[in-house]
């Protein structure tokens, strides 16, 4: 820790005596920061597991006493899983007959042998008369957006002919007949217009002389003359 906050009781002074030959007693002053503190431990208070507190406790029986609640709560768990066994996921062949017996069939057992020979040639000839109507379909739907498409393309490049036509008509004065009037500048009728034309301008010279330049000038002529 730094020292350079600490006051100086013997601070040097010049003289015949400098140089390291003064002697100096030993100062009866002494600093705050120079006390001993916490020389003293924090005790333990009632409760907190004291030294009297421990020679009074048997911590054998109360080791033991724990052990036999964890086998006891062991034992209530175990038979409580015999009281109440897990569902199985286990499918066997047992629960697929019950679930076969469980699940309605959509024919009945003695229609389905007889139907299905009826059934084939005339569901064949249905999902091709689908199908062909579906395809029949899917050209209409593409050759009414392909129109549909065109049709807003060719409606764009009108309005887009339209406006370039109108913008051409409003730029040329002499084709748009309800506004002849020029649009003139702010200061075309002043009277102090262009009065320095012909005065020469001023050229600028960088001189190396804080004195001599043309700024030290300019500030002598108006401030100082």
């Amino acid at each position: 820790m730094t020292t350079a906050a600490r006051p100086t009781w013997a601070p040097a002074k010049g003289g015949e005596e400098q140089g390291g030959v003064r002697t100096f007693g030993p100062s009866q002053r002494y600093s705050s920061r120079d006390l001993a503190s916490h020389t003293k431990l924090k005790p333990r208070k009632e409760g907190q597991d004291t030294q009297d507190e421990l020679k009074r406790r048997n911590l054998r029986e109360e080791l033991d006493e724990r052990e036999r609640k964890y086998a006891v709560g062991k034992d209530n768990e175990g038979e409580d899983k015999r009281k109440h066994p897990p569902l199985l996921l286990d499918v066997g062949p047992g629960r697929r007959d019950v679930e076969e017996k469980l699940v309605p069939k959509r024919e009945d057992a003695d229609d389905s042998d007889v139907d299905s020979a009826d059934s084939d040639g005339s569901d064949d000839d249905d999902d091709e008369d689908e199908a062909a109507e579906l395809l029949a379909e899917l050209e209409r739907i593409k050759k009414e957006r392909a129109e549909e498409k065109a049709r807003k393309e060719r409606l764009a490049i009108e309005e887009e002919i339209r406006t370039r036509e109108s913008e051409l008509v409003r730029g040329n004065p002499l084709l748009n007949p309800t506004n002849f009037s020029v649009k003139r500048r702010w200061d075309d009728d002043v009277v102090f217009k262009n009065q320095a034309r012909g005065e020469p301008k001023a050229t600028k010279r960088f001189i190396n002389d804080t004195i001599r330049n043309d700024f030290h000038r300019k500030f002598l002529n108006k401030y100082i003359k």
